[in-house]
C-alpha cells in the first residue's frame, strides 16, 4: 500500500493508476489526513460499487409508504401472490401459502403487507388479462423501493417483447453502462416483480440461461421462454 497526497497523485497520475490496476492500493491524503483511496477494481466490485452507490441508494422518485396489501390470481404456473401499494405493483411470488408470502415480503422490504379482501377491480382485471397470455402488463407498477439504477434496469426490461430475448451485456448498452454488465444481472436476480417485468427474457452472453429471481428458479426460466417460443438449447453468444 502506497500514501501519497493530493500533490503527487496530480503529478504523477498515470505511473499510480498502473500500480493501482497491478494490485497496490493507494491511499491519498490532504492536508495531513486521509482523505481517499484509490484499489483496484474487478467486474465484480463494479457491480457492488455501482448498486451500492447508484442503485440501492435513496430511491430519487415518490417512495410508497404502504399501507401493502395482497391478493393471488390463478395462473398456468399455480397461484401467483402480488403486493401493489397506492403506485402500483410491488411485489410478485409464487408462494405456498399467505405466510410464506408475507414472511418473504418483510424479508424484502422490511414492513408488513396484508391480505386484501377488497383488491381494486380494475388492478384485478389487469393482472387476469396478463397472466392469460404474458404478452406485457399494463398496469402501474411500484418500483419505488429500489434504487435509480435497478429501475434503469428494470424499465428497459419492460420494453423485451414476449418471444425474444437479450443479453445481461445487452441491457447494460441499452441503458448506457457498458461496463455495468454483472451490476445489470444482479439487478435483475433482485427484480422484485418477475414475470410482470420479465427477468426471464435475459440470458447469458455464451447462451447460457443465467439465474432467475422467481421461486422455480432456472427451471422456470427455461419453461417460461418455452412457452414463448424462444428454445434455450439454441441460444448463442451475441
Amino acid at each position: 500500500m502506497r500514501v501519497v497526497n493530493t500533490v503527487e497523485l496530480k503529478n504523477r497520475t498515470n505511473e499510480l493508476l498502473r500500480d493501482v490496476v497491478a494490485g497496490e492500493s493507494v491511499i491519498v491524503t490532504r492536508h495531513g489526513k486521509p482523505a481517499a483511496a484509490i484499489t483496484r477494481l474487478t467486474e465484480g466490485d463494479l457491480a457492488e460499487f455501482i448498486l451500492q452507490h447508484t442503485g440501492e441508494g435513496r430511491p430519487t422518485r415518490q417512495v410508497s409508504r404502504g399501507p401493502w396489501r395482497f391478493t393471488t390470481l390463478a395462473s398456468t404456473l399455480g397461484d401467483v401472490y402480488v403486493a401493489y401499494s397506492d403506485l402500483g405493483v410491488s411485489f410478485v411470488d409464487l408462494a405456498s401459502g399467505d405466510e410464506t408470502f408475507v414472511r418473504a415480503f418483510r424479508e424484502r422490504f422490511g414492513a408488513e403487507v396484508s391480505r386484501d379482501p377488497h383488491p381494486p377491480a380494475k388492478l384485478v382485471s389487469l393482472l387476469r388479462g396478463f397472466f392469460a397470455d404474458f404478452k406485457a402488463f399494463r398496469g402501474p407498477v411500484d418500483l419505488s423501493m429500489v434504487g435509480p439504477f435497478q429501475r434503469r434496469v428494470l424499465e428497459q426490461l419492460r420494453r423485451i417483447p414476449k418471444g425474444q430475448v437479450r443479453t445481461y451485456r445487452d441491457v447494460a448498452r441499452e441503458i448506457g453502462q457498458p461496463g455495468a454488465t454483472r451490476a445489470v444481472g444482479t439487478a435483475c436476480a433482485r427484480n422484485p416483480v418477475p414475470l410482470i417485468i420479465p427477468c426471464h427474457r435475459v440470458v447469458r452472453s455464451d447462451g447460457g440461461l443465467g439465474g432467475y429471481s422467481l421461486r422455480g428458479g432456472v427451471g422456470l426460466k427455461r419453461r417460461l421462454l418455452e412457452t414463448e417460443g424462444v428454445d434455450p438449447d439454441r441460444l448463442r453468444a451475441s
